[in-house]
C-alpha cells in the first residue's frame, strides 16, 4: 500500500470511521481497530464494536493498494498531532503501515484485515428520506432523555421513531424525564417503528452531509443503515417493547406558569452553581405574578433569583431537578416556556407558551425537603 493524502481530511474520517470504539470497553482488539484499505484512488475506513459499523470513503492518490486493521486511538492521535500537509503512508511489510509527513515518521503494526468482520447487509423492509437538518432537529429535541448506558434497561438507551405515513414522532426517557417531538412529513416513506440507540444518533449526527443534504434511513433485519456522501452507518436496533410513554403524560393541569424562554434559563444556569453540590436541586415557588427560585447547597451556600411569570391557579412550591428543565427548554423554538403543574409531587409538562410546535417534556419533581 502506497497513498498520499491531506491530513486534515484523514483525521475526520479516522474520527468517524473510529466512533463505535470510542468510550467503550472490549475483549475482542479487532473490535479498538480500524479496517484501513486503499484502492482505485480512495481510501476506505471502517470501524466496529460488533453492534454498530461505521464507514468512510476519502479520496486520496493511490500507488498501490492494500489493506490492514490499525488501532483507532493511535491512529488518531498520530494525526491529530502531525503538521497540516499531505501525509504519506505506505505498508513496508504484511503487518505495519508507516505515516510520514515532513520530519515525522511514525510507523503502527497492525492486524490481518481479514480478521475485520464485514458489514452487514441490510434488507429494505422500510425506509425514510429525509433531510439532515430535519433529522437533526428531531433527535436532538429529545436525545437529552435517553438513559445512561450503564442504568441497566437498555431499551431506555435509544430514541424511538415512529412514522405512520405523515407524522414522524422520536421519544426518548430515562423515567425520569421524557421528551418528544412530532412533526409532519407527509410522502417521506414508510411506515417505521424502530428504536435506535442513542450511540447510534450522536453519529449518523455527524455524518458529512449539508443540513440540506439527504439521508436515507433504511430499516430491516432488526439493523438500520443510514447513507450519505461518502459515509455509511449500519447498527442493531434495541428490542424489546419500548415504554407506553402516553401513560405519564398528564392529561390536564391545575396551574400553568408561562415564562419568557431566555429569562428561565439565565436563572437556571446562575442556580446551578450552588445546586450542583445538592443533586441540582432548584425550589420554585410562585407567589402572584413572580416565581422565587432558590438553590442551596450545606456547607457551601445559596442563592435566589426572581423571575415574573403569567400565573394561572393557585400558587404552589416545587423542586426539580434544574439541569432536567435547562435540556427541556433548549429545544423550545418560541421566546415563551410553559410550565404546566398539578401538584408538587406530580409531573410537569415543560412546553412552547405558543402554539405550533409539537414538542414537550415531561418532568417528575424532586421530594421538597
Amino acid at each position: 500500500m502506497t497513498i498520499d493524502c491531506p491530513r486534515e481530511a484523514l483525521l475526520e474520517a479516522a474520527q468517524l470511521a473510529g466512533a463505535p470504539a470510542t468510550g467503550r470497553t472490549t475483549t475482542l482488539p479487532i473490535f479498538e481497530s480500524l479496517l484501513f484499505e486503499a484502492k482505485n484512488g480512495s481510501v476506505r475506513l471502517v470501524g466496529c464494536d460488533g453492534e454498530m459499523w461505521v464507514e468512510r470513503l476519502l479520496g486520496a492518490s493511490v500507488s498501490e493498494p492494500g489493506s490492514l486493521a490499525v488501532k483507532s486511538r493511535l491512529l488518531t492521535d498520530i494525526l491529530s498531532s502531525l503538521p497540516d500537509g499531505q501525509v504519506h503512508i505506505e505498508q513496508p511489510n504484511s503487518g505495519s503501515l508507516r505515516l510520514s509527513l515532513a520530519s515525522s515518521d511514525y510507523r503502527m503494526v497492525g492486524m490481518p484485515s481479514d480478521d475485520f468482520p464485514e458489514i452487514p447487509k441490510v434488507s429494505a423492509d422500510s425506509s425514510l428520506k429525509m433531510k439532515a437538518a430535519d433529522f437533526a432537529r428531531m433527535v436532538t429535541s429529545v436525545d437529552f432523555a435517553v438513559a445512561a448506558e450503564n442504568q441497566g434497561r437498555a431499551i431506555l438507551t435509544g430514541v424511538l421513531f415512529h412514522y405512520d405515513g405523515e407524522k414522524l414522532r422520536t421519544v426518548a426517557t430515562d423515567t425520569h424525564r421524557l421528551a418528544v417531538r412530532t412533526e409532519a412529513f407527509p410522502g417521506i416513506g414508510s411506515e417505521v417503528t424502530a428504536i435506535v440507540p442513542n450511540r447510534t444518533i450522536q453519529v449518523i449526527k455527524r455524518l458529512p452531509v449539508a443540513e440540506d443534504g439527504e439521508l436515507t434511513l433504511t430499516f430491516g433485519d432488526g439493523r438500520l443503515m443510514v447513507e450519505a456522501d461518502g459515509a455509511r452507518v449500519v447498527a442493531q436496533l434495541l428490542e424489546g417493547e419500548f415504554p407506553p410513554y402516553d401513560r405519564v403524560v398528564p392529561s390536564e393541569h391545575t396551574r400553568r406558569w408561562l415564562f419568557d424562554k431566555e429569562t428561565l434559563a439565565l436563572c437556571l444556569k446562575r442556580a446551578s452553581i450552588l445546586a450542583r453540590d445538592n443533586a441540582q436541586r432548584v425550589v420554585m415557588k410562585s407567589e402572584g405574578d413572580r416565581v422565587l427560585l432558590e438553590a442551596r447547597s450545606e456547607g457551601v451556600g445559596e442563592g435566589k433569583e426572581e423571575i415574573q411569570i403569567v400565573k394561572e391557579g393557585d400558587d404552589l412550591e416545587v423542586a426539580f431537578n434544574g439541569r432536567y428543565l435547562l435540556d427541556a427548554l433548549t429545544p423550545i423554538e418560541t421566546d415563551g416556556a410553559a410550565m404546566e403543574l398539578t401538584e408538587n409531587d406530580r409531573p410537569t409538562v415543560l412546553r412552547p407558551s405558543e402554539p405550533g410546535t409539537d414538542y414537550f417534556c415531561v418532568i417528575m419533581p424532586m421530594a421538597l425537603m
